[in-house]
């Protein structure tokens, strides 16, 4: 089954088949091999369950760039797969080579599955080829024919490689010795044959690697954005250029060795991304590649965009890190706003904003701007306008004006924020409703609405917030089988169980246990140094009124605690 449409191609074939018919490269500089043991011995038993269910096996999509009529075609996805299936072909031939009888055999995995012949140059060449890094060791591998006493890995992504040809060649052994030794050449040629015809994968192939990256996404989405940050590595090394790849890779290197201290898969990706918002233009997340392949043309552009990342990445890191030195210069309540924003928000749609106003805003003017955003933040995921297209696009069109010079000052950001900035009233309307997502979420408003109680300077910054000694509460309790409850059905206490109004703190103590019933734990509320639950001790009964009334006034001190 094949089609071609819109500048791509695919076609249903055997994984086999693929490598039969193809030139296949991993680009230079995407990333090395991958798989440890368990996946290879993974696929191993998929493929010898559905040979010996006699079914097809399908291995999913293989996403390629060929750019021109004849070319090799660049591997987008699929390079672990093709990898591993190579190695099996290999170890298979190997087995073989010991028994004159199958010479042929052996020929034939050779020539038409490992490798093919470079007229040009008079030389044998694999048809399979990996990244810069990989690729010498691979095929040293691959023309071992088994003995790899000369096999100096030198890299995880070797050890690797190594671990799965000895997987395979266990897996080989093992077929052979289920059948007569007069049978073992046909058993395994019985494999070749499911290995090109069944073991079957959908080819795509696009003409450029925007297109790649579309279709992948479309088609595949597990590694999506790693596999589109490849793509971008690729791109860039391609425009440097030999000349000055040991240059480009110094600074692809430098901003990912930055980029480690973020805890997040996706590092490197939202990094790109967030950084282009800040630097160049609005885009989604899924737009990267294609933006970078358009604006960045060129050696000396690609050279000069590496070390602009370089650089920025250093700062990036900084705005997930209070104790970053790029915060030594700052006071004290400014490292506490971010810190919050760490533990409690993970701002992404905020990053580039962040980014923007750490790089060119005076310090002075930043101070104001960060507890300015702090408020924006908790307010606007009160009132769940944090994921919205217009609060997206309003902080990243923002960050372009920080960052290009025509945002210098506080009042001038405040003013670029104002359409996606919370009224007071509606900030008190939503908070009055507000069921918490997490009891994190929860614990963190419920100490900052105690700081305003008590009238702390900086309310919004929690000092001790430690789950061993300070206990997140249900006041009408998460099982009401009790008589208390009697009036409240299942829908009303769903609704009413986690709103903030119906939790509370309690420091942990040995006389702190809630009771079964409200009048059995009013002494333990009454006792609490904290306002709040000592507030909830004097009341005579607690009922869905009692909650309103007490998420009403606490909407009222929100106000106060983050204001704009």
């Amino acid at each position: 089954m094949a089609d071609k449409s819109g500048g791509f191609s695919f076609a249903l074939k055997g994984i086999g088949e693929i490598l039969k018919e193809n030139k296949l490269a991993v680009p230079p500089h995407q990333r090395d091999y991958a798989w440890t043991t368990d996946k290879v011995e993974q696929l191993i038993e998929d493929l010898t369950e559905a040979k010996e269910s006699n079914k097809d096996h399908f291995l999913g999509t293989i996403v390629t760039i060929k750019e021109d009529a004849g070319a090799e075609l660049k591997i987008v996805d699929g390079q672990q797969r093709l990898t591993t299936t190579t190695i099996i072909l290999s170890t298979i031939r190997n087995f073989l080579k010991k028994d004159d009888v199958t010479n042929l055999i052996v020929e034939a995995i050779e020539t038409e599955f490992l490798t093919t012949i470079n007229r040009k140059e008079r030389e044998r060449i694999l048809r399979l080829t990996l990244n810069i890094d990989d690729n010498i060791f691979f095929k040293n591998l691959i023309n071992s024919n088994g003995d790899f006493s000369n096999l100096s890995p030198s890299r995880k992504s070797h050890d690797l490689l190594l671990e799965a040809e000895k997987t395979c060649k266990k897996w080989v052994y093992k077929v052979a010795d289920t059948h007569a030794k007069s049978d073992i050449a046909d058993r395994l040629n019985d494999w070749l044959e499911y290995i090109e015809h069944k073991a079957t994968a959908v080819l795509l192939s696009v003409s450029d690697g925007s297109r790649a990256f579309k279709m992948f996404e479309t088609l595949n989405d597990r590694g999506l954005r790693t596999s589109q940050s490849d793509l971008v590595k690729s791109y860039l090394f391609g425009e440097v250029g030999e000349t000055r790849i040991i240059e480009a890779q110094a600074r692809w290197s430098s901003m990912q060795d930055a980029l480690q201290e973020i805890n997040d898969d996706d590092r490197i990706i939202n990094f790109l991304w967030h950084s282009l918002l800040a630097t160049r233009k609005y885009i989604k997340s899924d737009e990267v590649y294609d933006t970078i392949s358009q604006q960045i043309r060129g050696n000396s552009n690609a050279i000069t965009y590496l070390t602009e990342l370089e650089s920025l990445a250093r700062t990036y890191v900084s705005t997930y890190n209070h104790n970053s030195e790029v915060w030594e210069k700052y006071s004290q309540i400014t490292r506490d706003a971010v810190q919050v924003y760490n533990q409690r928000f993970d701002p992404k749609p905020m990053r580039p904003l962040i980014l923007a106003l750490v790089t060119k805003m005076p310090k002075k003017e930043i101070e104001k701007s960060i507890l300015h955003l702090l408020s924006l933040t908790v307010r606007s995921v009160i009132t769940s306008q944090v994921s919205s297209g217009t609060f997206r696009s309003t902080y990243a069109n923002t960050a372009l004006s920080v960052y290009k010079g025509d945002i210098l000052t506080f009042d001038q950001l405040k003013n670029a924020l104002r359409n996606v900035s919370v009224s007071d009233d509606d900030f008190k309307t939503a908070f009055s409703k507000n069921k918490s997502s997490t009891s994190a979420l929860a614990r963190y408003y419920l100490h900052a609405l105690e700081a305003t109680k008590n009238q702390k300077p900086e309310p919004w910054y929690i000092q001790n917030d430690d789950p061993n000694s300070i206990t997140l509460e249900h006041i009408m309790p998460k099982n009401i089988t009790s008589n208390n409850w009697q009036n409240v059905d299942d829908v009303e206490h769903r609704r009413n169980l986690k709103r903030l109004g119906n939790l509370c703190l309690l420091q942990k103590t040995p006389n702190s246990k809630k009771k079964n019933t409200f009048e059995e734990s009013k002494t333990i509320y009454s006792n609490s140094p904290y306002k709040w639950t000592n507030m909830v001790g004097k009341k005579n009964q607690w009922t869905l009124k009692e909650i309103d009334d007490r998420q009403i006034k606490m909407a009222e001190t929100a106000v106060l605690t983050w204001p704009i």
